[in-house]
């Protein structure tokens, strides 16, 4: 079984090749470049500047003493 052209391309299998079949490993490479250039260009990361708001109350607890049963 021949190994498909994207497979060749990856494992630079490059004898008993046709035109046809080298037409598609320089598409599957121009593909494979393509996704590079994607997944290395910088993303828009967005900034959400966080509002200095008030202080929340402090509520202070009352400590109350158990009954001696408990």
């Amino acid at each position: 079984m021949k190994p498909s052209p994207l497979e060749q391309v990856l494992t630079n299998a490059s004898n008993d090749i046709d035109f046809d079949e080298e037409q598609e490993i320089k598409e599957c490479l121009k593909d494979l470049d393509a996704l590079k250039e994607v997944s290395q260009s910088p993303r828009e990361e967005k900034i959400e500047e966080l509002r200095n708001e008030s202080k929340p109350v402090e509520v202070k607890l009352e400590l109350k003493t158990l009954p001696s049963h408990l």
